[in-house]
Formats: C-alpha cells, sequence, structure tokens
C-alpha cells in the first residue's frame, strides 16, 4: 500500500487539512467581527472593510490550498502555471496581511494611507505582471517570481517601520504584531527551504517542512488576527 501514489496522496491530503481549518478559522473570524461589531458609524466602514479584506482575503487564500492539493491529488502531471499560481495567489496574502498596518497604524493621515495602499497596490501588482510577461516562455519564471515575492513582502514592512520609528508616540501593539507576523514566517520558510529532515534521510514517504512552513504560517496568521480585531473594535464604535 505504501507506493508513490498513496505517499504523494498522503501529502496533498495533509495540505488539504491545514487549508480546510484555516479557511474555517478565518470565515468564523469575519463572520463573527460582521455579527458582534458591525459598524456604528460612516466613519468607522473603511475600518470594517479593512478587517473584511483582510479576513476574506486570508480565507481565499487557505481556500485555493485546498483547491490546489485537490488539483495535485487528480492530476499526477502539473502544469507550471498551476504551480505559480500559487505564487500569485501569495503575493494577495501578503497584501491582505499588510492592509491592517496601512489602515490602523496612521488612522489621522488619510493622504498617508492613501499613499501607502496605492504604492503597494501598485508595486504587487506591477511585479506580478511584469514576471510574468517576461518569463511566461522561459523556465525562470518561479525563481524570479520568489524573489519578487520576498521583495514584496520586504516593501509591506514600511509601514510597520514608519509607525515604530515615530518619536512622539508609542509603539502600536499592530506593528509589532506584523513585525513578528513576518519574523516568523521568514522562518518557517527557512524551515521549508532547507527541509533539514529530508536531507538528513530521516523521512522518505512525506514533506514535514512545507507542512510544517503551513502550519507555522497558520499559528503566525491566528495571532496576527487577533491583534487586528483588538485594534479594529474600537473604530467600530
Amino acid at each position: 500500500m505504501d507506493t508513490l501514489d498513496y505517499r504523494n496522496l498522503r501529502n496533498y491530503a495533509i495540505g488539504a487539512i491545514i487549508g480546510m481549518l484555516g479557511f474555517s478559522y478565518f470565515f468564523i473570524y469575519l463572520l463573527m467581527f460582521l455579527v458582534f461589531h458591525f459598524p456604528a458609524s460612516q466613519e468607522s466602514i473603511p475600518y470594517a472593510l479593512t478587517v473584511m479584506a483582510f479576513g476574506g482575503g486570508i480565507a481565499l487564500w487557505y481556500l485555493c490550498v485546498v483547491f490546489q492539493n485537490g488539483f495535485r491529488a487528480f492530476h499526477k502531471e502539473e502544469s507550471t502555471k498551476k504551480q505559480d499560481s500559487m505564487w500569485f495567489v501569495g503575493l494577495f496574502l501578503v497584501w491582505t496581511a499588510a492592509l491592517p498596518t496601512i489602515a490602523f497604524l496612521f488612522p489621522a493621515q488619510p493622504l498617508l494611507q492613501l499613499g501607502y495602499a496605492s504604492a503597494f497596490t501598485m508595486i504587487a501588482v506591477g511585479s506580478l505582471s511584469d514576471g510574468y510577461l517576461k518569463d511566461m516562455d522561459t523556465g525562470a519564471f518561479s525563481s524570479r517570481l520568489s524573489v519578487q515575492f520576498v521583495s514584496v513582502g520586504l516593501l509591506a514592512l514600511v509601514p510597520t517601520i514608519h509607525a515604530l520609528a515615530e518619536p512622539l508616540h508609542a509603539p502600536s501593539p499592530l506593528a509589532a504584531a506584523f513585525g513578528r507576523l513576518v519574523l516568523i514566517n521568514l522562518f518557517g520558510c527557512c524551515l521549508y527551504a532547507l527541509r533539514p529532515l529530508e536531507r538528513i534521510g530521516m523521512v522518505q514517504t512525506w514533506q514535514p517542512s512545507l507542512h510544517g512552513m503551513y502550519l507555522v504560517l497558520t499559528y503566525s496568521l491566528v495571532e496576527y488576527s487577533k491583534v487586528v480585531a483588538q485594534v479594529a473594535i474600537p473604530y467600530m464604535a
């Protein structure tokens, strides 16, 4: 029974389960926020939309993880476009995770909010389309897009660094939480890139580094979402 197809199916099942857990959490997170903290004034609507985009975007990413693992389970030969599609959705994940920092770290500076949101969106979309147009006929698409993915992730830290560098204000818990989110996921990405258990031959039939990276990502997003809700709730009154 321990055939290659069975091993692959087991790996895809684990990935789909992690995706379903993440999707379920953020779907309930979004639903509970709307039920118990529905915006009470016109001024609170943009902040509510920010939380909706954050929770809904991450739920969508986890749903894509489920679909991707389901597709891989039933299609042995996976096309390059299907493999690279997760990079596209990953850029969307970075954008949605950084969105609360833009909205809640500078509530009294709407022009700065607009500037950060516009610049970050244009850079994310521009790097994505640029990488696709230049490399879709070569074998360097995944490697190029992975570099751009890291670059966009680092750019997402700019509003957080700006807020932490403000000398007249106490550090925001949201800025600290986003910094922890990035550092924790950097550790998860390093774990996946190094693949220590696979390289030393301790495991041969599954991918603990990949699943570990997903679990680290899920844990960090759950902890970050708690801080986002904590910061957003006062704006709903």
